[in-house]
């Protein structure tokens, strides 16, 4: 009775209790969080057909096309919005000043300072701002946009599937002990009688709190494998071959780091204080001793020279892609085990205190010994 209790009500406890999490989480929750807790595929599912994920990517490319098509770029800007249809409150505050007829430069720079810091509408949008050029969008720059959104797109769906199945397995153990506790108290009366005894209470109230102690631990765990933290060098570095694809000099193609993050800005607002190009550099160079002092180098020999300088800082952005799968892959391969050890020290203790240990401590205290009188 018990086993087919545990059979019938176990899958139908996860999928009530994923519901609550996707609805709880709904408002506010970036991609990888919510793909993160939504472990069952119905549940998935039903995120996905009330809370669509953007596609930036794509985006671009209906840009693209309108623009080689002979669009003007407001018309094509206007008409990709509409397509899309993107969520975000920046993409409703750009969709209402192109249709006021404002310039789509100063309407992308309104719509990014309105966009979270280090978010992906952020960096769609500085991507949209760099690939424009005299307020005219380049089919190629938007192109490369394009595949940089792809790339960083499959990097979370990736980071996505490991934290969902880390999810699963934590979920799964975690929740299992209070489902047996629940059916041994349904069908047997004999536990439900001794449950209140104190040599059953205590294992119970241990059990319990070494269960959340360890959940809170794996969730921390996850969460800060599942992160997704900024790459300054290779952000200003796909901004650069963007800014590059257009035309631009590397001087003005430097200048718009301003809208990427506060290092690009700081050395754009050297640049623009009539700095050497060099010295207008050394701030990435202090911050990143290797990547940033490689990619300054660089900038400085291409204006030195002169020569051609797109191929080589395409070689640099696709070291820093390749760099960037290799340290996700290494996040998800460590994942298993570092959860191995709230685990083993908190969620299988629990799990013996909390569905073993009371069955047997129930048992033994009903047990009674009778000794022989002193007469006999």
């Amino acid at each position: 009775m018990t086993l087919v209790l545990i059979w019938f009500s176990t899958p139908r406890f996860f999928l009530l209790f994923d519901v609550f999490e996707m609805q709880r989480r709904l408002h506010g929750a970036d991609f990888i969080r919510e793909v993160a807790t939504s472990s069952l595929p119905s549940a998935r599912h039903q995120q996905r057909a009330t809370s669509p994920q953007p596609d930036f990517a794509a985006f671009c490319e209906s840009l693209a096309r309108a623009t080689r098509s002979g669009t003007a770029p407001h018309d094509a800007l206007l008409a990709s919005l509409r397509h899309h249809q993107l969520q975000h409150q920046c993409w409703g505050t750009l969709l209402d000043d192109v249709t006021a007829m404002r310039s789509c430069d100063s309407a992308l720079a309104i719509a990014r300072e309105s966009a979270q810091l280090h978010s992906n509408d952020a960096q769609c949008l500085s991507l949209l701002q760099s690939a424009m050029v005299h307020g005219n969008f380049v089919p190629s720059a938007l192109d490369h946009a394009s595949s940089v959104l792809r790339d960083h797109a499959a990097c979370r769906a990736e980071l996505a599937i490991a934290a969902s199945q880390a999810q699963l397995s934590a979920r799964l153990l975690s929740m299992l002990p209070f489902v047996l506790l629940g059916g041994a108290i349904l069908v047997s009366p004999q536990f439900r009688s001794s449950l209140w005894s104190p040599i059953v209470v205590c294992p119970l109230l241990i059990g319990m709190a070494l269960n959340r102690v360890g959940w809170r631990w794996i969730t921390s765990l996850i969460a800060r494998a599942v992160h997704d933290q900024p790459d300054d060098i290779g952000q200003l570095t796909e901004h650069l071959c963007v800014s590059l694809r257009t035309g631009l000099s590397m001087s003005l193609a430097c200048e718009r780091w301003r809208s990427v993050s506060p290092m690009g800005s700081s050395v754009a607002d050297l640049i623009s204080a009539g700095a050497p190009l060099e010295e207008a550099l050394l701030p990435i160079a202090t911050a990143h001793p290797i990547t940033g002092k490689n990619l300054g180098h660089t900038i400085v020999e291409a204006e030195r020279d002169g020569l051609p300088i797109l191929d080589t800082v395409l070689r640099l952005a696709a070291d820093h892609r390749n760099e960037r799968r290799r340290q996700i892959d290494t996040r998800i391969r460590q994942l298993p085990t570092r959860l191995s050890i709230p685990l083993v020290l908190c969620v299988l203790p629990s799990f013996l205190l909390l569905s073993v240990a009371p069955l047997v401590l129930a048992s033994l205290s009903q047990l009674s010994v009778s000794l022989p009188s002193v007469t006999q």
